[in-house]
């Protein structure tokens, strides 16, 4: 429990804090990707889960998600240790062990699930990290206001970053953060090695601005704007700097040029669009003439075609390598070798993190080529099943179903606060249609700033339950 000195709301606000510097931390340490960078990065976090676990939740219904997510990362990181155990002759050991003997006869096989024990445990601190993320998160977030309070720290997060993006783009372009920048020059990737990466996180930063850019409209009057009161002022403002984060986070998107997150977060905002610009837009009280019946409508049409318009000025850039390269893209090739190797080690897979070792020998080379090391599949969901076998399939199933019927509920039942549900949905969308052609999810900064975005989501969504528990809560409906 948290010491008497200590108030529990002041808890939450600097674990709240702890959990931004912990992530910006992250991110700019290229998302993590190194072994000893996700090692620090997981033992932040580790620290952090341990201090939330000692901040009570009185919602029920978050405190059920919450140690449904710690139950879930208990249970995958015991399965992904049992996969480097030794299992002498047991019939669940990878059969590449036998096939060492058969090479090299004095050979002492270790005879385990996984095809390399050292690589499955190297990557443990991946797997951990977003689940601590979000645990950590949701124990910050026990009001609307708090929810909101850490919507607004993580899309601030993502608009300063891809403001310092774009400026060492320009100024430093090939810097990739203090390091020479070896891949992908002329294409931004901010702290990321990889464009794609960070396409991923630009677009869900994208999404949580803009979320809050149609919340200042439903506090804003059409008549109102020109006129020059303080209260007015204020909210234009804020106004003003949220369009002003949508955009940054956009153009620094259309920089990257990755096709796979132009497309998906094209998508994604589409749906929160038209999903947010059909219930009221502003403030102004609704007509009751037939301009007045047809007006939301109207407007979530308008809404979409703007920002459809708007993304494909943007995404330009994405167009011309969508038509240039799309016939050369070998990913599709791999996709056919992957799902070869899941089916020779299904159901307990091949070994979380063991992905590099496993695919070259089902490379094929008449369309992958032959030059290049594949560190990852190009698809977040057969990676999974080939490292994690039937266990991913099961815990994709959960927590799909976990979030999935959490924001549902919050975009059907939330009023003043529906954005962060909707925005949270668009959010689970764009990261699961680009983790179908990319490896965006498989790079820690991404996932955990992913799994921390949908925390406060999630705790509005369920935002009744925490009004039954005594916790502050604002659903009143405008």
């Amino acid at each position: 429990m948290i010491p008497a000195a200590i108030e529990p709301t002041a808890a939450r606000l600097w674990l709240g804090r702890a959990l931004l510097a912990t992530l910006a931390a992250t991110v700019l340490a290229h998302g993590g990707a190194s072994t000893v960078e996700l090692d620090f990065s997981a033992l932040g976090f580790a620290l952090l889960a341990v201090l939330a676990i000692a901040v009570p939740i009185a919602a029920p219904r978050l405190a059920r998600l919450q140690a449904l997510a710690l139950l879930l990362l208990a249970a995958l990181l015991a399965y992904v240790l049992w996969q480097t155990l030794p299992l002498g002759d047991s019939r669940f050991a990878d059969p590449a062990w036998r096939v060492l003997v058969d090479l090299i006869p004095n050979a002492s096989p270790r005879n385990a699930v996984s095809v390399a024990p050292g690589l499955t445990l190297a990557a443990a601190p991946a797997l951990a990290g977003p689940f601590l993320a979000f645990a950590v998160a949701l124990a910050c977030c026990q009001s609307d206001r708090e929810a909101l309070r850490l919507w607004r720290g993580l899309a601030y997060l993502g608009a300063v970053y891809a403001g310092l993006a774009i400026a060492q783009e320009v100024l430093w372009p090939n810097q990739l953060a203090l390091e020479p920048k070896r891949f992908y020059l002329g294409d931004l990737t901010g702290s990321f090695v990889n464009r794609n990466t960070a396409g991923t996180f630009f677009g869900v930063a994208l999404l949580l601005n803009l979320a809050l850019l149609f919340a200042d409209l439903r506090t804003v009057h059409v008549a109102h704007l020109a006129q020059r009161r303080r209260k007015d002022g204020e909210r234009r403002t804020a106004l003003l700097i949220h369009l002003f984060a949508v955009l940054d986070c956009a153009a620094a998107l259309s920089l990257t040029r990755s096709r796979g997150a132009v497309g998906a977060t094209l998508i994604a905002i589409l749906l929160a669009t038209g999903a947010m610009a059909a219930r009221r837009l502003t403030a102004d009280r609704p007509r009751d003439d037939v301009f007045g019946r047809w007006r939301r409508p109207a407007v979530s049409l308008a809404a979409v075609a703007v920002v459809g318009s708007l993304f494909m000025l943007f995404a330009g850039r994405a167009e011309q390598r969508v038509q240039g390269l799309a016939s050369e893209d070998g990913r599709w090739c791999a996709f056919g070798s992957t799902m070869a190797a899941i089916a020779d080690h299904w159901p307990l897979g091949a070994g979380f993190g063991a992905f590099p070792d496993v695919f070259p020998a089902y490379r094929d080379a008449a369309c992958a080529g032959i030059f290049g090391v594949w560190d990852h599949a190009h698809n977040f969901f057969l990676e999974g099943l080939l490292t994690l076998g039937a266990a991913f399939a099961a815990a994709a199933a959960i927590v799909y179903a976990a979030l999935g019927a959490a924001l549902v509920r919050g975009a059907r039942t939330r009023h003043r606060l529906r954005f962060l549900p909707v925005a949270g949905l668009a959010a689970l969308a764009l990261v699961s249609l680009h983790g179908i052609v990319d490896f965006s999810l498989q790079i820690p900064g991404v996932a955990v700033y992913v799994a921390a975005a949908l925390a406060p989501a999630v705790a509005v969504a369920l935002g009744g339950d925490a009004k039954q528990a005594g916790v502050g809560v604002e659903n009143r409906p405008t």
